[in-house]
């Protein structure tokens, strides 16, 4: 009786067959150079081409499929890698983009970008405050939520934090666009743009850019400011937590340098208002209304 074998599908063994091959290949060493050479060259060339070309037919797929899958996972990387700085509160810096567009990130900023495709879109995500010097070139945009800065090659101050949105144009010209609502405007040098939580957008000409940027010197200044925005950016500077009561609805102009000490400084915004401050820990200071 036959046994009936199982047929199973095998891998040819491509180092096997070759080994195989070249050992059935008999050399005398006896014989000189010029009568083994010829007697080489027969026996390969009686060998099965076919087989031969199956295997570097073989190796040749395996190796264009390997190159395929590494640059479709390089591709993948360089699209995904991202750089993120945050910056904490106390702190400023300044970085250059792979362009050498400057940034000058305030206290409390965050920026990231893709360094590995940069140079084919200039894009970054923003939230907080910075002053941006971008280099000729393509489209430059800065996203921040449902709100987009487009640019080409300008300077201009840009200010996201919860709903307030503002763009200062220092130079050249800048495209402010809301996402949701699709509204943008055209900011020109001197102009600047707020964007409200619903979406409206407000131009202001004949700013005063000297004053939006002083706080690239530490100098901080205040028009017509809510005054519970004037204690957050105190609080942002001097890296502090500050507690005020929930009914303070004044607003305050005035000028601080960072130079100062904080106490001083709380104590130059409280005193208009009839407010007083108190010490609750070495980092946390306590606003309430004098008795």
């Amino acid at each position: 009786m036959v046994k009936k074998q199982k047929h199973t599908e095998q891998q040819p063994d491509f180092s096997r067959e070759i080994t195989e091959m070249i050992s059935g290949t008999y050399i005398p060493w006896e014989k000189s150079k010029e009568q083994v050479w010829p007697e080489l060259e027969r026996k390969i060339e009686a060998s099965p081409s076919g087989r031969i070309r199956v295997i570097a037919r073989s190796y040749l797929k395996l190796a264009m499929a390997a190159a395929f899958t590494l640059l479709v996972g390089i591709s993948v990387f360089m699209q995904l890698y991202t750089r993120t700085i945050n910056i904490p509160a106390g702190q400023h810096l300044n970085i250059n983009l792979p362009d050498n567009s400057g940034v000058h990130l305030n206290a409390q900023s965050t920026l990231s970008y893709k360094p590995l495709i940069w140079g084919f879109s200039r894009h970054v995500r923003f939230e907080g405050e910075a002053y941006f010097e971008v280099q000729q070139g393509e489209k430059f945009e800065v996203t921040s939520g449902k709100r987009k800065t487009i640019v080409l090659g300008t300077s201009f101050n840009i200010y996201s934090r919860d709903n307030d949105y503002k763009v200062t144009c220092v130079s050249g010209n800048v495209k402010v666009v809301e996402r949701i609502s699709k509204k943008e405007v055209l900011l020109h040098q001197g102009q600047k743009a707020e964007v409200s939580p619903d979406g409206i957008i407000e131009i202001k000409s004949n700013v005063n850019t000297e004053q939006t940027l002083s706080w690239l010197v530490n100098r901080f200044s205040f028009t017509s400011e809510p005054l519970s925005k004037v204690f957050e950016e105190i609080a942002r500077q001097y890296g502090i937590l500050i507690s005020i009561p929930g009914d303070i609805d004044n607003t305050y102009t005035g000028t601080f340098m960072k130079s100062s000490s904080v106490e001083d400084v709380l104590n130059l915004v409280c005193r208009p208002f009839n407010l007083e401050f108190s010490r609750k820990s070495k980092d946390e200071y306590i606003i309430s209304r004098s008795k």
